[in-house]
């Protein structure tokens, strides 16, 4: 939800109160490269503590999008998702999510209501499957956040 205040002294000068709305990519796509403050981070907590550190100050919270990347590999399965994970190798100061579609779609949500991030950017670990199926499964159901 966005607010629009006044000052009684100018009623020119307007200033946003609020959040953007969560947006989710993939790596490398275009949406992906329009976030211009990615956060990496080994854990939430820090992501959490990197977003409020940066977001301090900001006049206009509702237009500053700070995004957090996340290593993934997804599968059908969970249990086919470590596997194709297992023998990859990743970046340990980077959130790591192993398991299915719908796992990682809540996770992004949870990202996004517990204000650890404004937008999340995928990086598959296990290139080609996890990018498939996350633009297939994961990508549309976020798909109305990129609306204006």
């Amino acid at each position: 939800m966005t607010a629009t205040l006044t000052s009684p002294a100018s009623t020119n000068a307007l200033v946003t109160v609020g959040r953007p709305k969560l947006q989710v990519a993939l790596a490398g796509d275009d949406v992906a490269n329009t976030f211009g403050i990615v956060v990496r981070q080994a854990n939430l907590r820090d992501a959490q503590r990197s977003r409020a550190v940066l977001r301090a100050g900001v006049r206009d919270q509702a237009n500053y999008v700070v995004a957090l990347e996340i290593q993934a590999a997804i599968a059908p399965v969970a249990d086919s998702a470590r596997a194709s994970a297992g023998a990859a190798t990743g970046d340990e100061q980077t959130v790591r999510y192993v398991g299915t579609a719908h796992g990682l779609s809540t996770l992004i949500r949870d990202i996004y209501a517990a204000e650890v991030a404004d937008a999340v950017i995928i990086t598959p670990i296990d290139g080609s499957p996890t990018a498939a199926r996350v633009r297939e499964q994961v990508l549309p159901l976020f798909a109305e956040a990129f609306a204006a």
